[in-house]
């Protein structure tokens, strides 16, 4: 066997398209080669390519050119958005083409144009991607979470983000993350831009109808589906991130009703299986009956698949609670 031919230095470095080897002088012989891995149609890279989504991405960068974007699902993974879906290795890669250019037609990408020429944008890292308030808008359109290829018109049709999730979006964008010191990704002026920018589009009235249930801050999509279904039950709405004057100084619980000194607390699987986790909520809900306040502990099943149940705990509680103030 012929020895291998080294690939120039100026391949060695991230994926390459075939032009740029032919240019090289590598031939299609050379990129057959078992040491080139191949990405994406017409993309190679010399080794593999990681399997993490900003591995995934980066590799697909040099098709994008300079007006195409990473939008829809994949933005809202690479911004942390909170989604129905995990990410998986080979989950297509969604980008818009904004600026008159062509969208990417490959099987492991959906490419999306507009003929908007002021969507947001932004560069994370290495990677061009819609800045968060335009991922919001677009999380609402018929095939931005799940498809297969751009002519998956079956498939696109049957996907777009629910109103819930739109909601539970839109607080994590308002609200950041605790352990970002709650730095939030846009503004409320933001999301009410893209709002204008899609009226009369498909998606419009979904964004409408969850605009209006966006609070701040919030620290799980679970809480917001607590907040809606306990509203959408004939509740009040409860308050958020409620501020408790406790003997250990000022704790904040999830959810609740102040005046009647009602509290919600969401405990996710981790505060059963964290012994850390699960003590510090023993000493949170010490510390808030201590200060004279009622704490109703939600988990998962009492919100899923509704919460009718326990929304009428929560009426009975306040019922109780109002008629000893």
């Amino acid at each position: 066997m012929p020895p291998r031919i080294p690939l120039p230095s100026v391949l060695l470095s991230g994926t390459f398209s075939t032009e740029d080897a032919r240019r090289a002088g590598i031939g299609q012989g050379r990129l057959r080669g078992r040491d080139i891995s191949h990405p994406f149609r017409g993309l190679h890279a010399s080794g593999p390519v990681g399997d993490d989504l900003v591995s995934y991405c980066e590799a697909l960068v040099p098709l994008l050119g300079e007006n195409r974007w990473f939008s829809h699902v994949t933005a809202a993974r690479l911004w942390g958005m909170p989604l129905p879906t995990a990410w998986t290795s080979g989950e297509p890669l969604h980008t818009l083409a904004v600026a008159g250019a062509h969208r990417i037609e490959r099987t492991e990408v959906v490419g999306w144009e507009t003929e908007r020429a002021d969507v947001p944008r932004s560069v994370l890292g290495l990677l061009p991607v819609i800045s968060p308030a335009a991922v919001w808008a677009q999380l609402s359109v018929p095939g931005a979470i799940r498809a297969s290829t751009p002519q998956s018109e079956g498939a696109r049709g049957r996907w777009p983000l629910s109103p819930q999730w739109l909601v539970a979006v839109g607080d994590f964008l308002l609200s950041g993350t605790r352990a970002a010191t709650r730095v939030p990704l846009c503004s409320i002026d933001d999301l009410h831009a893209e709002l204008r920018a899609h009226r009369g589009k498909r998606g419009a009235k979904a964004l409408a109808w969850a605009i209006e249930r966006l609070r701040r801050p919030v620290d799980s999509p679970r809480e917001t589906f607590l907040r809606l279904g306990l509203v959408e039950r004939g509740l009040p709405e409860p308050t958020v991130q409620v501020a408790v004057k406790t003997a250990a100084g000022v704790r904040h619980a999830d959810l609740g009703y102040p005046d009647s000194r009602v509290l919600l607390e969401y405990h996710g699987d981790h505060h059963r299986t964290d012994r850390r986790q699960w003590r510090e909520d023993l000493t949170r809900r010490q510390l808030f009956e201590d200060a004279g306040y009622t704490v109703i502990e939600v988990a998962y099943d009492d919100v899923h698949p509704d919460c009718a149940a326990l929304a009428e705990r929560v009426r009975r509680v306040l019922r109780r609670a109002d008629r000893s103030t």
